[in-house]
């Protein structure tokens, strides 16, 4: 099993993507800085999730609705002291580094990603505000960032450069940190104690290209673009940052501004977990990750220096890339704007939650009302041993021992803890497959599945009904001959997609409905469009997997296995 200082050996610093008030009066931040974490990021979703999705705010949110603060003056006030205590618990690992690691970064508002003067005045006001050295300001690079990022950096504030998916994009920010050196130093202000770092976003990129690559064929290349992508920009950073220039800097005590891998946790689950984060380890960087990918890492990494390996192939992958026709400049520049919508959405999100928990907390609603009788003493018992062993934090530190000493059958179950945060990542694909199956005439769906795969697509279409416009959901989990023939003879099969849906891919019963309506579509529109009616649901490797490919299904959806 890795540590966190294994990676510290080969020159990276690991940084942990993620806050929340319990988090960081618990002691669970004080343990993993103790067990080697270099830093923490946080975005607008992360702080949309622990403010409006916990309770951990509750208390003081009260003392501000008092005051008649405004949902702004809210979340500021909240933020603003998290990231206060966070810096606080991270200023040893500060003055130990002598300040290259040991930060913690604050977005300013997404709503001013498009405007220089704003995004200045903004990182002025907080880093002023927070009284910090060990604080960075997240800007993200857009053609309004850039330009403020070396006014930033010329008045000594660190700068955490956000939303980069382009070599031309990660020049830019390099150079904007050398010219606001230059500026700095040209002030007679000390260059030596100002800090930066560059996020070049990940994952995002293979899940962008992958898809287009999966279209023209060029299979050999997905998953591969992003890591090549980021040793390029590694590479020019050893350029930037290796010159005659820069070379004069040094002498005056400046620091590279490191390059930050973010979105490092994979998308798709066909490739392996630490895929991004072993294939990119190397000196002067830094690796930002999620809880559940951090505890991922230390449990399966292989921790040697990569990211300066195989540069050749790389490269020749980019240019295959172009050869066949694909820009990645027109789908990073793309990327850019959609992360700056995303975090947009998700600051208004968080600015509406704090209003409707401002309305819930005015009137003391009281949602749930709970009376245990005469177990009350038991089940008080037992909520002081969950908490007296951590059991929550043990859960989502994937510890195996909150069930029992083996880890067998154990932590290859636990993706339910993160699946709703990985799903995210597929509502876009989801939703323009939806948009192609409506566009095909197909007016109706019947799921194939038993047990598991069934219940849960029932229960939606029973509670949410359908929407005008949209396909209609039948489920068949049953293989009763009179429920089968049922199904056959109210639907239009001419129009009907069938979801063949098993984790295993061997359930004898669902594939037996599959060869029986697959039969039946042969008689309705043909051997050669039989398959087009078919979707797969299953786990990677599995033989419906095989299957959908003979039959050639018009998709399938790789579930994560675990």
């Amino acid at each position: 099993m890795a540590k966190m200082f294994d990676f510290c050996k080969h020159g990276q610093s690991m940084w942990l993507d993620y806050i929340r008030r319990a988090f960081i009066t618990s002691g669970e931040l004080q343990k993993l800085i103790d067990d080697g974490l270099k830093g923490i990021t946080s975005n607008p979703t992360i702080i949309e999730k622990a403010i409006a999705g916990s309770a951990d705010y509750d208390a003081d949110m009260k003392k501000l609705i008092e005051k008649n603060a405004s949902a702004f003056e809210i979340y500021e006030s909240l933020v603003l002291d998290d990231i206060t205590k966070t810096a606080d618990l991270l200023h040893p690992v500060y003055e130990k580094s002598n300040g290259i690691d040991g930060f913690v970064s604050l977005e300013i508002s997404p709503t001013l990603a498009h405007d220089y003067e704003g995004t200045v005045q903004e990182a002025q006001r907080l880093f002023s505000t927070l009284k910090r050295p060990n604080v960075m300001i997240k800007v993200p690079a857009t053609p309004a960032g850039i330009p403020a990022i070396e006014t930033l950096i010329s008045e000594g504030i660190a700068v955490n450069v956000t939303l980069i998916f382009s070599i031309a994009t990660y020049e830019a920010v390099a150079k904007a940190y050398i010219n606001g050196l230059e500026k700095a130093a040209q002030s007679g202000a000390d260059i030596s104690t100002i800090s930066s770092v560059a996020s070049f976003f990940i994952s995002r990129i293979d899940t962008a290209i992958d898809k287009l690559l999966d279209e023209k064929g060029e299979k050999e290349l997905m998953g591969k673009i992003a890591i090549a992508s980021a040793k390029k920009a590694y590479s020019r950073f050893q350029q930037l940052f290796h010159s005659q220039k820069w070379d004069t800097h040094t002498e005056e005590g400046a620091r590279v501004q490191r390059l930050l891998w973010a979105s490092t946790g994979v998308k798709n689950p066909l490739y392996p977990v630490t895929l991004y984060i072993d294939s990119l380890i190397g000196k002067n960087t830094v690796t930002t990750l999620p809880p559940a990918t951090l505890n991922e890492a230390l449990a399966q990494s292989t921790v040697t220096e990569s990211l300066t390996q195989h540069m050749d192939t790389a490269l020749i992958q980019l240019d295959h890339l172009h050869n066949i026709g694909i820009q990645i400049d027109t789908i990073t520049a793309r990327l850019l704007e959609e992360g700056v919508h995303s975090f947009a959405r998700s600051f208004e999100s968080l600015l509406h939650g704090i209003e409707k928990k401002r309305e819930e907390l005015q009137q003391k609603r009281d949602f749930i009302s709970l009376s245990l009788g005469a177990v009350q003493t038991e089940v008080d018992e037992g909520l002081r041993e969950i908490k007296s062993k951590h059991i929550m934090n043990r859960i989502w530190a994937h510890d195996h021992t909150v069930w029992k000493h083996e880890s067998k059958e154990i932590t290859n179950r636990l993706g339910w803890l993160h699946i709703a945060d990985k799903m995210l990542e597929q509502v876009q694909p989801l939703s323009e497959f939806t948009s192609e199956v409506r566009t095909a005439g197909y007016t109706n769906v019947l799921l194939l599945g038993m047990g598991g795969s069934s219940l849960a697509p029932e229960v939606f279409r029973k509670t949410f009904g359908v929407k005008g416009g949209f396909l209609d959901l039948s489920v068949l989990d049953s293989t009763d001959p009179g429920a089968v023939i049922q199904h056959k003879q109210s639907l239009n099969l001419g129009k009907t997609l069938f979801i063949v849906s098993t984790k295993s891919g061997g359930t004898v019963e669902t594939l037996s409905f599959f060869k029986y309506f697959y039969n039946k579509m042969i008689e309705t529109v043909g051997t050669q469009d039989a398959g087009k009616h078919f979707i797969a649901i299953t786990d990677p490797g599995s033989k419906l997997e095989e299957l959908a490919r003979t039959f050639q299904f018009r998709k399938t959806f790789l579930n994560d296995p675990n």
